[in-house]
């Protein structure tokens, strides 16, 4: 088990190599990229604002929100949430799930892949199903394995193949399959034309609001407003049943299997019986329709032939799982400092005293042993001094110490044979208690005071 930590800006650029296992990553809301593996290998690499993570197992990632991830491959599943960046993922051998992200590319998926609150999506390839909800840019697609179930898109939607079922509600943006779907679609509140090129079975259309070209290989059932000057090309293997409004205004041009299988319930419409074609017009006419049947074509207004529709065994489901979004991980709080027991403060106190008054004690004992010398050293210069006085009469006396020249010569009549003076002796000691010449200079002015 690895895990690092490291301050960024709020816009780096990381890219992930390849990961060995499953990759789950998530934004949050710091500068500050956290990774964590349960391999023994974790290495970040750090140029400016990009950085380069590699591990040897499965990695997990706290990546600010911005942040432009480029991840190279996943051996296991991907679980990316709450990342706003661009996002470019290599190939993925397991599942994909996300949840609130910006703008995708995505090479391709070996098992399922469901999105939620995308951005602009664009996918090479997905095995197996595709759920994709509240997206917020144009989807694109080439190829679905297994089943499509697409709701809530403010955007377009490209899909080439899908090889099972599509379910798809509530688009705000033009829909097409160039392709081929496998199995049934159902699709409804699509604002924008739809292209279907090919179904496999059933097709069940209601709400578009916009032109219509779609072929399916069994029945179809159509309920629409036609919108005028748009036209509308269906054609079906099997049955067709088209609901309109009482009101509505179009030009039909129908096509069955035989007259007999033709029928519009509109008051005032009568039919050829003997033509597998007809041409009616309903209402001013503004829109076309150009419905084709390899069975029954039904055009009615009413609604107990349009709940017949519920013989086609398909429709729109509104049942979603998605998976929750990791949980950030706190920062770490500061741990209390302990209080102290009061045994434990006395103690320390009493301490601190003890140590306070052995230290003053050995200060003042310091002092007087200071102080004691000298005043031994004071009391030894005055008695060398009074012993001086009595032979400085003998005759001249010239000594120097450092840079102090002592003259004690008689200077004349009056001053030969007169006591050395109490200021002349104190002047040694006054030098001495000065630190102006030491104890040792001290006693060798007095012994040269004395005649030695």
């Amino acid at each position: 088990m690895e895990q690092q930590n490291i301050m960024v800006g709020p816009n780096p650029t990381v890219v992930v190599e390849s990961v060995s296992s499953d990759l789950r990553a998530a934004g949050w809301d710091r500068s500050e990229i956290m990774a964590k593996t349960d391999g023994d290998k974790l290495n970040l690499a750090v140029d400016g604002d990009r950085v380069v993570i590699s591990c040897d197992e499965s990695l997990i990632l706290y990546l600010p929100r911005q942040t432009a991830l480029n991840v190279d491959t996943v051996a296991g599943d991907a679980n990316l949430q709450a990342l706003r960046g661009p996002l470019v993922l290599g190939p993925v051998a397991g599942d994909l799930s996300t949840n609130d992200l910006g703008r995708v590319t995505l090479e391709n998926v070996a098992g399922d892949a469901s999105f939620r609150g995308v951005g602009i999506l664009e996918v090479q390839s997905i095995s197996g199903d595709l759920s994709l909800r509240g997206g917020r840019g144009h989807c694109s697609i080439e190829s679905i394995g297994g089943d499509a179930t697409i709701h809530d898109l403010d955007g377009g939607l490209t899909i080439k193949t899908i090889g099972s079922d599509l379910i798809l509600s509530k688009v705000r943006g033009a829909v097409e399959s160039s392709g081929g779907i496998g199995g049934d679609a159902s699709v409804r509140d699509v604002d924008g034309d739809v292209t279907l090129q090919s179904v496999g079975s059933d097709l069940y259309l209601r709400n578009v609001r916009g032109a219509v070209e779609a072929n399916a290989g069994a029945d179809i059932a159509l309920y629409l407003v036609p919108m005028a000057n748009l036209e509308y090309h269906l054609n079906s293997g099997d049955d067709m049943l088209v609901r309109l409004p009482s009101d509505a205004g179009v030009e039909l041009h129908l096509s069955g299997g035989s007259a007999e299988n033709i029928h519009v319930d509109f008051p005032g419409v009568t039919l050829n019986s003997e033509q597998p074609t007809a041409d009616v017009t309903l209402g001013n006419g503004a829109a076309k329709m150009f419905l084709n049947s390899g069975g029954d074509l039904l055009v009615t207004s009413q609604a107990d032939k349009w709940d017949s529709a519920a013989d086609f065994g398909f429709g729109m489901s509104d049942q979603f799982v998605w998976p929750e979004i990791p949980p950030i991980p706190p920062i770490p709080p500061i741990p209390p400092i302990p209080a102290l027991s009061p045994e434990f403060t006395e103690r320390i106190n009493r301490r601190a005293r003890e140590a306070v008054e052995r230290a003053q004690s050995r200060i003042e004992a310091a002092n007087r042993r200071t102080g004691l010398r000298v005043e031994a050293a004071m009391r030894r210069a005055e008695a060398k001094a009074r012993a001086a006085e009595s032979r400085v009469r003998r005759g001249p006396v010239n000594f120097q110490v450092n840079r102090w020249k002592w003259d004690l010569a008689p200077q004349g009549p009056d001053v030969r044979g007169e006591p050395v003076s109490d200021a002349e002796r104190l002047t040694i000691l006054k030098m001495l208690q000065e630190k102006k010449i030491s104890l040792e200079e001290a006693e060798k002015l007095l012994a040269a005071l004395e005649g030695r």
